[in-house]
């Protein structure tokens, strides 16, 4: 099934136990985008399910490279990131219960991106 994260998710409230994203959210897609996605996750967990995701952070070596979209969103090689300042992690953790966030490298670069864990409260 394909959905465009920048509407509803469908999936009924309260139904899931863990939902986990790998760099969807470093998508181009803007910080209020980003923000109304994360609620969407938190309607979708049940009390105390667990939201893993990773995104590349403003440590990456292509942050501030290439063709600035604003937003922190760079765009290099034809594929626009949004890269996460520490502080949008800790605002995306508002409401919740922020277990780790953890920094790790990935591939050539190498990227550097974040596995961030937080539980809904």
């Amino acid at each position: 099934m394909a959905h465009d994260v920048r509407e509803p998710l469908p999936l009924p409230d309260a139904s899931a136990d863990a939902v986990f994203a790998h760099m969807l959210l470093c998508m181009a897609l803007s910080t209020q985008e980003i923000h109304t996605l994360v609620r969407e996750v938190r309607c979708v967990l049940r009390p105390g399910g667990t939201f893993v995701y990773t995104v590349r952070h403003t440590a990456d070596a292509h942050y501030g490279a290439g063709m600035a979209h604003g937003d922190d969103i760079y765009e290099h090689g034809g594929f626009a990131v949004h890269f996460f300042p520490r502080h949008l992690v800790d605002s995306l953790a508002e409401g919740w219960t922020l277990n780790e966030v953890h920094a790790f490298e990935e591939g050539e670069l190498p990227r550097r991106l974040w596995r961030v864990t937080q539980t809904r409260s």
